[in-house]
């Protein structure tokens, strides 16, 4: 089977004005990496990409006390142009970012402000906007890191009648109806309690069966649900590291295979990937486990069919790795690009096509 090349999209968080910013790489169909350009941004953290109209969102920094949103054009050689002004959140530490199926509407997580930001977007896909601010309360078992709400991720299901947030400091999936027209009912949320202490962090939905998938950050296992009318029921559990593993850990990032037949889950601390197996009817079971070569992998993502790469936020460096689909296994192809703290790694992939 041939392998496709494609273009990557790598943010790199640094507060040194000219430093921060967006990386656009290449990576030809052997898995070999190549910086094209790089896009300066202020403390560039998670990104979104709307593929039908090739505009790139980031969270970046606007001041010492607020956090925002950027839009860039994608161009056809992958560099990056400004698409409006950059929008402040509102909120300290944004850490996630989110558009809605009709393209109207972008939803920001801000981490340590208990918060999370809504945005209107124009017909061609410019930040308009900041239309509200939802605070979350409460909070968990863990004192030291559950001292407040602490929303971490803003996903939407596949149907779009929901917007879901997970709550890392107060242990909830919370999922908002949706509007096309007037954005998220934030009075009549469905709040879905998870396991105390368990710190939800990133939410994963099967675009076709009624299952999904939450990443526990402090618990550091991933949790596959049932879910139907915003509200998640518990299917199966697996903690994502081995036997005798002793040392502070904490997973962070999960996505889906090109498939979707397998989870790929980052710890860090124990700095290594877990592959998951999937299931039809939502049973996990583990697959294979890798070392990334760095320092904590803050997020991780497959590239195609055929290659994989983690983000080693500590060691300053993004390692490359071959995936075999057949099987779940990733082998480190010897492919490595240094930059700053990287953080998040968007893969820029072509639309599937339309059956008429």
């Amino acid at each position: 089977m041939k392998k496709n090349s494609l273009t990557l999209f790598i943010t790199s968080w640094h507060e040194t004005p000219g430093t921060g910013g967006i990386y656009t790489c290449y990576l030809d169909s052997t898995g070999k990496p190549e910086i094209k350009s790089f896009t300066p941004l202020t403390c560039a953290g998670y990104l979104a990409f709307d593929r039908d109209r090739e505009i790139l969102y980031s969270t970046c920094r606007v001041d010492q006390s607020t956090d925002g949103v950027a839009a860039f054009t994608v161009s056809k050689d992958g560099t990056l142009i400004p698409h409006g002004s950059i929008v402040a959140s509102g909120g300290k530490s944004s850490c996630h970012l989110s558009v809605s199926a009709n393209r109207k509407f972008l939803y920001c997580s801000n981490y340590f402000s208990a918060s999370f930001s809504e945005f209107s977007l124009d017909d061609n896909g410019m930040i308009a906007e900041r239309t509200r601010i939802i605070r979350h309360s409460g909070s968990g078992p863990n004192k030291e890191r559950q001292e407040q709400a602490h929303p971490h991720c803003c996903v939407f299901t596949p149907d779009g009648k929901f917007m879901a947030t997970a709550d890392l400091g107060n242990d909830t999936v919370s999922c908002y109806p949706f509007d096309e027209k007037y954005g998220i009912d934030e009075k009549n949320p469905v709040v879905n309690k998870m396991t105390p202490g368990s710190g939800p962090r990133h939410l994963l939905f099967d675009p076709e069966r009624p299952l999904c998938y939450l990443l526990n950050e402090l618990g550091n296992t991933v949790v596959s649900c049932r879910f139907e009318n915003g509200k998640l029921e518990k299917i199966d559990e697996l903690l994502l590291l081995p036997r005798g593993a002793n040392n502070p850990t904490k997973a962070s990032a999960v996505r889906f295979s090109a498939a979707k037949d397998f989870l790929a889950c980052s710890n860090r601390g124990f700095d290594s990937v877990a592959l998951v197996k999937l299931d039809d009817c939502g049973n996990l079971t583990p697959a294979f486990l890798t070392l990334t070569g760095g320092s904590s992998p803050r997020d991780i993502n497959f590239l195609g069919e055929d290659f994989f790469a983690a983000a080693n936020e500590f060691s300053d460096e993004i390692r490359f790795f071959d995936f075999d689909a057949s099987n779940g296994i990733l082998s480190p192809n010897g492919y490595r690009i240094d930059m700053p703290r990287p953080l998040c790694i968007i893969p820029h992939l072509p639309l599937a096509k339309k059956v008429s």
